[in-house]
């Protein structure tokens, strides 16, 4: 039932939740209605249903409509009304499936790389691939794409619109993935890219294009748009009953309510929630021109944990155990340099300074420059295995000329960690944690280590000096002046 009248609704209902009676705020989204509910912190929120309410009391009835007297009707037609499924005058509320994930992906799907190649001065794409007969028909019968026997590839111009081609033929039961050294501009066929891998039914909603080109435009790391990209969807896809408009109208309330739900029941982490926030945030500003306070949306509380490290003797122990040349320099480096993951695959040949014993590690985080120590033993091997595997472009090559992949350097530190025995809690990162915790218990000063690690703000480096245990080590603890 819709009311058109100057002053809004409140509708209540009485509700339980757990052991008690409770009465249900339902109204129209209204400004006014708001910033009076927040004003007065006994009027709860459930953030999964999406609902405020307060619990019943003999006076609450007259309370609420004293409160709420001067700037809405407050209605009681409602009150003992009960719903077999979902009460909504509105359905203005976040509602049913909140926090739910219906973003769905395809299973089962066969996965195919592309990457870039040079046929004759010309710039191509190319994949390896035994299809069956009926895609290798279509595809030998296609004007894009053609089979190099010599090679034993499939071959096509360095062209967004063929991959686009190839997606429309290929797409129903394979999975087109790029290598790292295959640059796309395009942001159509980069999001085609990445949707492919959802299912798509009358209730899919797309991300706006005009979301991705504002990202590219403002030089955004194609880490964070492939990042906001999903969380985006994620959000927008929640909603299979509502349509753009209605989720564009939405106020913070649904979007606390959204994450709220998200950590109830899918315990996401604090940093994808607070990635989510800025995504949605962006979209709200971008897509629907409204500027979201941040001051208004609840994050949650990150939790304080130290980062794991490695002594000394365990970082020996790792390099000990890798007899592969290109892993244990791959690794020595990391440690020694103290570089993030996709510092080290970024690497080129001629960022190594040997003269100078520094390293140019060029577009960091945040896209930033910095240098950082080359140590005599880092410069030692790596001249070996450059000798060894003379790679020409990247640092450490992937297996067609590309970037390393971070994900074979995690295998090659868990492979390392099992062989030496070490049991210390931690990742590919530790070692730069590690890095930075040895230089601070060898007397570094911590504005040297923050220029290292390239850190802009220095409290993010101010963390080792709680991991660090030089000074806790000289400490007697009281329980050795007990005798026992």
């Amino acid at each position: 039932m819709r009311y058109k009248s100057k002053t809004p609704y409140i509708f209540l209902n009485r509700i339980r939740i757990g052991s008690d009676s409770c009465i249900k705020l339902y109204f129209q989204r209204d400004e006014s209605i708001i910033r009076r509910i927040k004003q007065n912190d006994w009027i709860n929120f459930d953030a999964v249903k999406g609902i405020y309410y307060v619990i019943e009391r003999p006076n609450t009835l007259g309370i609420l409509s004293e409160l709420f007297d001067d700037i809405a009707t407050v209605s009681l037609q409602h009150l003992d009304y009960k719903p077999k499924e979902r009460f909504s005058i509105y359905d203005q509320s976040v509602g049913k499936g909140t926090g739910v994930d219906i973003l769905t992906k395809r299973k089962d799907l066969k996965i195919i790389t592309l990457m870039p190649l040079k046929e004759n001065d010309r710039e191509m794409i190319g994949f390896s691939y035994h299809f069956p007969w009926l895609y290798y028909e279509k595809l030998r019968n296609s004007s894009f794409i053609d089979w190099d026997k010599k090679l034993s590839l499939w071959l096509m111009d360095s062209l967004g619109s063929n991959i686009k081609e190839l997606l429309d033929i290929l797409t129903k039961d394979y999975h087109i993935k790029i290598s790292n050294a295959l640059k796309i501009a395009d942001i159509n066929v980069r999001q085609a890219l990445m949707e492919q891998i959802y299912v798509k039914d009358r209730h899919f909603k797309s991300c706006p294009q005009a979301y991705l080109e504002h990202m590219n435009l403002h030089n955004y790391s194609w880490n964070t748009i492939n990042s906001y990209h999903h969380l985006l969807l994620r959000f927008l896809n929640t909603y299979q009953t509502k349509s753009i408009t209605q989720i564009n109208a939405f106020s913070v309330n649904e979007i606390d309510a959204y994450h709220k739900g998200l950590v109830q029941r899918k315990g996401v982490s604090y940093s994808i929630i607070n990635q989510s926030v800025n995504a949605i945030k962006l979209y709200f500003r971008t897509i629907v021109g409204i500027e979201i306070d941040s001051k208004e949306i609840i994050r949650p509380a990150k939790a304080k944990k130290l980062p794991s490290i490695y002594s000394l003797e365990e970082v020996q122990r790792i390099i000990k155990a890798i007899d592969n040349l290109k892993h244990r320099a791959i690794v020595f480096l990391i440690y020694s340099a103290g570089l993030r993951v996709s510092e080290a695959i970024a690497m080129e040949v001629v960022d190594l300074q040997f003269d100078r014993m520094m390293i140019n590690v060029r577009g960091g985080k945040g896209k930033k420059d910095r240098f950082t120590l080359l140590s005599k033993r880092a410069a030692s091997l790596l001249k070996e295995y450059i000798a060894s595997y003379e790679p020409e472009r990247y640092l450490f090559e992937g297996q067609y000329g590309d970037r390393y992949s971070a994900g074979s350097i995690r295998k090659i530190i868990k492979r390392a960690k099992e062989r030496a025995g070490v049991k210390t809690e931690g990742s590919t990162h530790s070692l730069r944690h590690s890095f930075a915790t040895h230089l601070l218990e060898a007397g570094t000063d911590l504005r040297y280590i923050q220029s290292l690690l390239g850190h802009s703000n220095s409290k993010t480096t101010e963390i080792y000096t709680h991991v660090s245990t030089r000074h806790l080590s000289s400490i007697k603890s009281p329980g050795d002046f007990i005798n026992i």
